[in-house]
């Protein structure tokens, strides 16, 4: 099995110490916090099987550190933690994990800053549509280098780089490894009531990595462009609107039957209707890389509430409501289109107690059903989660 690379701690402790003392800084142990935290997950079919379902138990323990700290026009961000996830019936699943975010929020000038930053994420690929048994751990590790420079009171100058780069414990066909590169450049107007509008050209060039020998047209190198409008809304003191919507091109040198192109994007709605009660209503549409011999890409239209009712000034109840559609296309020639589209529902209820500052408490029910024009698609799950946090 490849051996992945892990982070000692004192590894992230050290980076941290010595930003902080680039800014001529001794770290402050007020802006340093020690989280431990627990979870149970059940789930009532684990493998999200129409047939056969398993149920499964799921303990995570984690440890970590969180750090914040501002230095005259810097400042500095780190979240790491320590993942330990044992299965109670399927012990192969059981896997550790090292996430972290470290950020360097930048500036020379008050008009000229940006943001440095790396994230590490490691999780178990879900069984909901990679038909597999196997453990397959997913690692997602992004770099970005963005800037913001105000030529005036209202307009501002974009630009930046990132690099998203994805591995899998097994290499899949569907949503493999990849490397994305990407430069972005563009322009953002602000307005006095608070809204604001802006436009990002990216340019990107992408590497599959691991390609399973015998997929049919198998590309190994993309190109990505996508041209992006973000706007923000403050309706009212109560009512913020939030959108964002881009046109997405990819296209894979040699093998023209793997393009796709189309619209991604999202509207927001946050209402906080009292000081106790609001919701959040999003409706998002996406379009990315889907792999095998009778598609190249799914297309995801989602519609989510979620409100909220805080009971007390230490308890919050919670609610969620997620409706969305799958719809498979890009067959290859040859193969029968079998036209594949998913529809999921998935509804919560949960509830968070904060006893003290220190303690954050939360329980949550969720019930989710998918239906499927092919057979085998569809399942049922019921899970129940209980997490406790302690940050001191």
């Amino acid at each position: 099995m490849k051996r992945r690379f892990r982070p000692a701690p004192g590894v992230a402790v050290a980076l941290l110490v010595s930003a902080a003392c680039a800014l001529g800084q001794d770290v402050d142990i007020d802006a340093l916090k020690v989280v431990a935290s627990q979870s149970l997950r059940y789930d009532s079919n684990l493998f999200r099987r129409s047939a056969d379902q398993q149920s499964e138990t799921l303990s995570t323990t984690t440890a970590g550190v969180e750090f914040d700290k501002r230095y005259s026009l810097q400042r500095v961000e780190l979240d790491l933690s320590f993942n330990h996830h044992r299965y109670r019936s399927n012990s192969y699943l059981d896997f550790d994990a090292v996430n972290y975010r470290a950020a360097w929020h930048w500036s020379l000038t008050p008009r000229l800053h940006g943001l440095l930053s790396r994230t590490r994420s490691e999780d178990i690929n879900t069984f909901d549509y990679y038909r597999s048994f196997d453990r397959n751990l997913r690692t997602d590790l992004t770099t970005t280098g963005n800037f913001e420079y105000e030529v005036g009171r209202d307009w501002s100058l974009l630009g930046g780089m990132t690099q998203d780069e994805r591995s899998n414990e097994r290499p899949t066909a569907q949503q493999g490894d990849y490397s994305l590169r990407s430069a972005s450049v563009g322009g953002r107007r602000s307005f006095p009531s608070g809204s604001s509008v802006s436009y990002r050209y990216i340019d990107g060039r992408g590497d599959y990595k691991n390609r399973i020998p015998g997929v049919s047209a198998s590309p190994t190198a993309f190109d990505q462009t996508v041209h992006e409008l973000r706007a923000r809304w403050p309706v009212s003191a109560k009512t913020t609107l939030t959108a964002t919507i881009a046109h997405v091109q990819r296209e894979h040198p040699g093998y023209a039957v793997r393009n796709f192109s189309g619209t991604r994007g999202n509207i927001g709605l946050l209402w906080n209707a009292t000081g106790k009660t609001g919701i959040q209503v999003t409706l998002a549409r996406d379009i990315s890389s889907y792999q095998t011999d009778t598609a190249s890409f799914v297309t995801s239209n989602r519609l989510a509430l979620y409100p909220y009712w805080s009971l007390g000034p230490r308890t919050v109840l919670y609610g969620g409501y997620d409706l969305s559609r799958q719809s498979f296309g890009g067959a290859l020639p040859g193969t029968t289109d079998d036209n594949r589209e998913d529809r999921t529902a998935t509804a919560t209820l949960g509830m968070r107690w904060n006893p003290i500052e220190a303690l954050s408490l939360t329980a949550t029910l969720g019930h989710e059903r998918r239906t499927s024009n092919l057979d085998g698609y569809g399942y049922r799950n019921r899970s129940a989660r209980m997490d406790a946090r302690f940050a001191f």
